[in-house]
């Protein structure tokens, strides 16, 4: 039995939530991206540092 807010999906979603399609480009390569659209998960494709970024709701800081 999956516990709400933990299930993978829940979590994708969440992160979904946070991040429109103006941000997602800041947060990804142009290859992420593509992969994001061929349904990865925004799990498998952020790192440690922008996951805590997008739920601490923080920007991207220029690279």
């Amino acid at each position: 039995m999956a516990i709400p807010g933990y299930d993978l999906d829940d979590l994708d979603d969440n992160l979904q939530a946070r991040i429109d399609e103006q941000d997602v480009e800041e947060y990804l390569t142009d290859e992420e991206l593509q992969r994001l659209q061929g349904g990865e998960s925004l799990l498998d494709l952020l790192d440690e540092d922008d996951l805590d970024r997008l739920i601490a709701g923080k920007p991207r800081p220029e690279e």
